[in-house]
């Protein structure tokens, strides 16, 4: 086998493992904006509960503000019963007034009491909350620690291979390596054993001649179809 072939076939081994390992990081990389986004869900969620927790109070102020403005205007009324010099009709609609101004307090301190259940519940729900998510956040961010120190060795590796490859390029003639790289850019093999008479990158027929030349290992051969550089099984890889 001619040393450029091996250097080529050399080549295109490190290229697969690094558009492997690159793969590879695409994934991890992947796991990590999927974990980052179940810490930003659980996140929200607490979030959410907060400002549930935070209406109900808010609703439950503004029931207490309503009934105190409710008993100042009972006792303005009946101040003027007490007191004043009112016609009969006018007193009717005094008590008539204060009659349902404490029909709507009892009403209001109904719902106020349904408030005060509801806001010891959704406390209680923000804290239990609170506590899972706490536990469940520092699980995730350790499978990100993990999935980063995985990113982080598998960049290393790509790393060592980019420089096998620039040294082993030094070795390859330019126009060699030219052929090569443009072949690469289609295929991610465009080295390829002749095998039963076919070209295994594009699985066709070649002609006798050119498998002959390929046998004869004393050339760079072509696939008359794919212009992948070629190898005859009859030569192992490392021969």
């Amino acid at each position: 086998m001619l040393a450029e072939i091996k250097q080529l076939l050399a080549l295109q081994t490190i290229d697969g493992q690094r558009h492997d390992l690159s793969v590879t990081i695409d994934r991890f990389r992947e796991q990590h904006s999927q974990t980052e986004g179940r810490i930003s869900a659980a996140e929200k969620d607490i979030d959410r509960l907060r400002e549930q927790l935070k209406q109900l109070e808010h609703d439950s102020r503004m029931r207490n503000l309503e009934v105190d403005e409710l008993d100042m205007n009972i006792r303005r009324y009946q101040e003027r019963l007490d007191t004043g010099i009112i016609s009969f009709k006018e007193m009717e609609d005094l008590r008539a007034k204060i009659d349902s101004e404490r029909g709507r307090i009892s009403m209001m301190e109904d719902e106020a009491l349904v408030l005060m259940d509801k806001i010891e519940e959704s406390r209680e729900a923000l804290d239990r909350a609170i506590e899972d998510c706490s536990t469940q956040v520092d699980q995730l961010r350790s499978q990100i620690d993990d999935i980063e120190s995985r990113i982080s060795d598998t960049q290393a590796q790509v790393d060592r291979l980019v420089d096998e490859r620039a040294s082993l390029c030094e070795e390859i003639p330019s126009y060699l390596q030219k052929q090569y790289d443009i072949l690469r850019q289609r295929c991610s093999d465009p080295v390829a054993l002749v095998k039963n008479g076919t070209c295994s990158g594009c699985k066709l027929k070649l002609s006798g001649s050119t498998i002959e030349r390929a046998r004869g290992s004393m050339a760079i051969i072509t696939c008359e179809h794919c212009s992948r550089i070629l190898y005859s099984g009859d030569f192992a890889p490392d021969s």
